[in-house]
């Protein structure tokens, strides 16, 4: 009788710990986005030359939310993607910033679109080892789960 509840006991706490906990995938709604990028004077580029050419980039791009942006007579790509691991993977690859499942892309090396997505977005470029800090512009109070943050 005693052998059968150990058992039973260490059968349960076996069970009951295996269990893993997931962390939510945080994307950027295009109405999160929107509503980021709106609080600053980036506006869409309509200028053709800037149109997005989607072949440079890899399976998994949502052609209907990405947008050529010009900030601060700078234009810049917003490339969303279906995951971030999709949007990372592209930053690693073109050496850019990407935040959850947003690229930034023609930002690196220009300070004032690094500012840019750095402050209102909390954008990383994986290749840096040491991220740089926005010097130009003040950093935004950031939802839960935000930009590049932890364990990126």
């Amino acid at each position: 009788m005693v052998k059968v509840l150990i058992l039973t006991l260490s059968l349960l706490i076996t069970l009951g710990c295996s269990k893993k906990e997931v962390a939510p995938v945080v994307l950027y709604t295009q109405e999160e986005f929107d509503t980021i990028i709106n609080t600053t004077s980036a506006t869409p580029d309509k200028n053709s030359a800037n149109a997005i050419n989607y072949s440079d980039y890899s399976p998994g791009v949502d052609r209907v939310n990405s947008k050529a942006m010009i900030y601060e007579r700078l234009s810049f790509a917003a490339i969303a993607f279906e995951t971030e691991k999709q949007a990372k993977d592209e930053a690693l690859r073109l050496n850019q910033y990407y935040s959850r499942n947003w690229l930034f892309d023609k930002v690196e090396g220009e300070p004032i679109l690094e500012d840019l997505v750095i402050s209102r977005f909390h954008a990383v470029n994986p290749k840096r080892r040491t991220q740089r800090k926005p010097v130009n512009i003040p950093p935004m109070e950031h939802h839960e789960g935000g930009g590049g943050g932890g364990g990126h």
